[in-house]
């Protein structure tokens, strides 16, 4: 079953100290962002949970559901892994 899979994950660093989550596709971002997120929410945060969710039921693209996620990361202030792409 494909999840949203992404081609190329996200390595994240939740609690900068070393924690790093490597996420790979949509149903993992979602999981990250409403379990593991270390800020309680916030704009980007909130639209890339839905966004992540519609990916995995199909509606949107998994590639967009990443870039949700890179602005989420940004909005939380968290280090992204650079072989993770680009926040842009």
């Amino acid at each position: 079953m494909e999840y949203g899979d992404w081609n190329n994950p996200v390595i994240v660093d939740l609690d900068g100290i070393g924690h790093f989550a490597i996420i790979t596709n949509a149903l993992d971002a979602a999981n990250c962002m409403s379990e593991e997120w270390p800020v309680n929410g916030g704009p980007a945060m909130d639209e890339a949970v839905l966004v992540c969710l519609d990916a995995v039921l199909g509606k949107v693209s998994a590639e967009r559901s990443r870039k949700a996620f890179l602005e989420a990361a940004r909005e939380a202030g968290l280090t992204v892994r650079p072989d993770s792409g680009s926040l842009h």
